[in-house]
């Protein structure tokens, strides 16, 4: 999703600090890695990081 300032949210925190999608680009708030084929399957596990999106997603909302 998109906002105003025309950042995307990170799939992991959520947070509106993403440039483009699927480029690699690290969220500068919880780490994760913007990885296009773990936003596509979300259980996967490995590429560029080493949890899956899922996991990372309850580890960072029980984290807060």
């Amino acid at each position: 999703m998109i906002n105003d300032n025309k950042t995307y949210n990170c799939p992991c925190c959520g947070e509106a600090v993403i440039d483009e999608p699927g480029c690699y680009e690290i969220c500068p708030v919880c780490g994760w890695e913007d990885d296009p084929v773990q936003s596509t399957d979300p259980d996967y596990e490995g590429g560029a990081n080493k949890m899956s999106l899922k996991s990372a997603q309850l580890a960072y909302n029980t984290s807060k």
